[in-house]
């Protein structure tokens, strides 16, 4: 058994198919759950325990990359991402790099 388990996304969304939900209502539950992550991460680099340690950048970098792996989402109509302002701070953004790759 692992210290954390990670939701598995496409369970989630076997669920749904499988149950009388409809797509809005697994976007609506697939959006709640990333976004609590995105912003569980950053809250939890912003705090002073953390920053104290030295690992508080490291999550707040971590919060950063699944934002952006997952507005490709957001930007097709599938999620809807809600994270903290902070977050979206262009000089925040400016560090990372997105690359696509189509087939």
């Amino acid at each position: 058994m692992a210290i954390f388990e990670f939701p598995n996304p496409g369970d989630w969304i076997n669920s749904f198919k499988m149950g009388s939900l409809e797509r809005e209502a697994a976007n609506a539950a697939m959006s709640a759950a990333y976004s609590s992550y995105i912003s569980g991460l950053w809250s939890e680099g912003a705090s002073k325990w953390f920053s104290a340690t030295g690992t508080g950048q490291g999550l707040k970098d971590a919060a950063t990359a699944a934002y952006l792996s997952l507005q490709v989402l957001e930007a097709k109509g599938f999620l809807v991402l809600t994270v903290p302002k902070d977050l979206l701070d262009a000089n925040n953004l400016s560090r990372f790099q997105s690359e696509w790759k189509t087939k």
